[in-house]
């Protein structure tokens, strides 16, 4: 019995410093299993980022993007992918900005945010950026600085005009330009149209085709 408590105690110190060289080297493998964050470097997770995105106007988060130098803005929280170049030009976010109202019905005299009326809705997407235009669409000419007389000449931010029936010349219609093609001799205008609302149309549709009066600038070159 003495002999046994005694190899005991004599074995002890040995038991004690295996465990210990085993904690230490399951602490070692622990280690090194365990993945540290990604640096920052400048770019949100999207768990940070969703929810900002959220609590904001589209504006504002394009406004941020440019500070930013963002080529893009990607998140896929809202049932389907959410992509935004920041545009370059004026011309370029004021066309983004009109593409927001994109489907928004069409009202007699609406002025917006929710209805529009072809010049309700020029108006109001002009004087998101400062430009006060008329009321009506005969009196947005005035509000150009230059007429565009060629189509083909036609950029994209231009107000384009149409008569209110195939057969008078009376200004009746605008829209805003979204692009042009002077190779295939046609562009494409975003307006409110009385059937689809705030829609994009091509200018070689034989309804707006017959129409077409005239276009002015508005934009500084």
């Amino acid at each position: 019995m003495r002999a046994d408590k005694q190899t005991c105690i004599l074995a002890f110190p040995f038991v004690l410093a295996f465990l210990t060289l085993l904690m230490t080297g399951c602490t070692s493998i622990f280690g090194l299993l365990r993945v540290d964050p990604m640096p920052n470097n400048g770019v949100e997770s999207a768990n940070e980022t969703i929810p900002k995105i959220k609590g904001r106007k589209s504006q504002d988060i394009f406004e941020q993007a440019r500070k930013e130098k963002r080529d893009s803005i990607q998140v896929s929280d809202f049932g389907q992918p959410y992509n935004y170049s920041y545009p370059s030009t004026l011309a370029d976010s004021i066309i983004e900005y009109a593409k927001q109202f994109l489907g928004a019905p069409y009202a007699y005299a609406g002025k917006g945010p929710s209805k529009f009326d072809c010049s309700g809705f020029t108006a109001f997407v002009f004087r998101h950026f400062g430009y006060e235009l008329r009321a009506t669409s005969k009196g947005q000419l005035d509000d150009g600085w230059k007429v565009i007389t060629k189509p083909d000449e036609l950029r994209c931010g231009d107000l384009v005009f149409y008569g209110g029936g195939s057969k008078t010349r009376e200004i009746g219609h605008v829209g805003i330009v979204v692009s042009n093609d002077p190779l295939s001799h046609r562009f494409t205008f975003i307006h409110a149209s009385v059937r689809l609302g705030v829609t994009i149309s091509v200018s070689t549709e034989s309804y707006y085709y017959s129409r077409y009066i005239t276009a002015c600038r508005v934009l500084p070159e």
